[in-house]
């Protein structure tokens, strides 16, 4: 995935009726200060908010070394704290974790120490157990999901069900591959 934000066009700052606004750089940074008061954001996220706003590239690196040094945009903090309430609120496996931070916009370091930590003393093949039995979720789900194949596997084979890792999609219906594997053909 692309960490490159989607280019949009630039917000309108210049509201007529508020004449007493400050000039245009003290106006930028309040708008991007109350684009971080509303949730927590990554640094790429800021630095796609600035540049939608109209801020130079000098001004946005200056914002955002002040808001590093003063605690606003940490990003190791905003990959724990983001993975942790995605992790609560939809259980996944790991690399489907990464791929959703790297969509934030944060490094692979980033990403890396944050996963590492959000995982450490959690069995994800107990976790994906878990989906499969409360919510009978086949395969498919669990590869959408973001877990290994090598987990899926030996979920479905401690169940029994090895033929369904590769068969049978979460609607009950064969796929394909399986349907082949139970009807040979027989060519002459």
């Amino acid at each position: 995935m692309s960490s490159r934000p989607r280019s949009r066009a630039p917000l309108p700052l210049d509201r007529p009726d508020r004449p007493d606004r400050p000039d245009r750089p003290d106006r930028i940074e309040e708008a991007a200060l109350r684009y971080l008061a509303r949730r927590d954001r990554s640094e790429a996220q800021l630095r796609s908010y600035l540049t939608r706003l109209g801020a130079s590239a000098s001004r946005i690196s200056t914002l955002l070394a002040r808001w590093r040094r003063l605690g606003y945009v940490d990003d190791a903090a905003f990959a724990r704290r983001w993975g942790r309430a995605r992790l609560a609120q939809k259980p996944m496996g790991r690399a489907r974790l990464e791929a959703e931070l790297e969509a934030l916009g944060l490094s692979d370091r980033t990403i890396a120490a944050a996963a590492r930590e959000l995982y450490d003393g959690v069995d994800e093949r107990e976790l994906a157990a878990r989906l499969v039995s409360g919510k009978r979720a086949g395969p498919a789900a669990l590869r959408r999901r973001g877990f290994s194949e090598e987990t899926i596997e030996s979920i479905f084979a401690a169940a029994g069900d090895s033929d369904d890792v590769e068969g049978t999609w979460d609607d009950g219906r064969r796929s394909p591959a399986a349907r082949r594997r139970a009807h040979p053909r027989t060519d002459g």
